[in-house]
């Protein structure tokens, strides 16, 4: 597991937000276009697992950020993706680290650290049950990475 630089994986804009439509960004492979159009404005990490990559980016749209995590196999195929974020709620990608072999930690929202867990195979998942409050995935039954995390909502006091 490693983090990819920007000469690496990189994003360049396709189309900008709108009030109909969220911001837009082409994947980029050692500078050359992949042709791949992902949803996101900002990308803010990119890194490689047992020949997949993934890839982390914001809208940003201040006070209602999310972020999009998508995993591509080896021939740049999506093979997962998931958004976090809430209506109303505020988002900064931050502290990102690596747990090798396959997890890494980093906050977004919630006042909380979120823990993503690489699979190196599919695996069944539910939808609708499988994921924390303010985590939000297509409908599929299976994925290939668990993010787990349990946000406090906005405006809660911890102290």
């Amino acid at each position: 597991m490693r983090l990819l630089s920007t000469t690496e994986f990189a994003a360049r804009p396709a189309a900008p937000y709108t009030d109909t439509q969220l911001a837009s960004c082409e994947l980029l492979l050692d500078g050359k276009p992949t042709g791949l159009i992902a949803t996101g404005a900002v990308l803010e990490a990119a890194l490689e697992w047992q020949g997949c990559r993934l890839a982390f980016l914001t809208d940003d749209i201040p006070f209602e950020d999310m972020l999009r995590i998508y995993m591509f196999d080896a021939s740049m195929t999506l093979v997962d993706s998931a958004e976090l974020g809430a209506i109303y709620s505020t988002g900064t990608f931050a502290e990102l680290r690596l747990q090798p072999p396959n997890a890494l930690t980093f906050r977004f929202f919630g006042g909380t650290v979120w823990r993503m867990t690489l699979l190196a195979e599919k695996e069944f998942a539910p939808p609708l049950l499988s994921d924390p409050s303010g985590v939000s995935r297509k409908f599929k039954l299976f994925r290939r990475f668990r993010i787990e995390g349990k946000p406090i909502p906005e405006g809660v006091c911890t102290s």
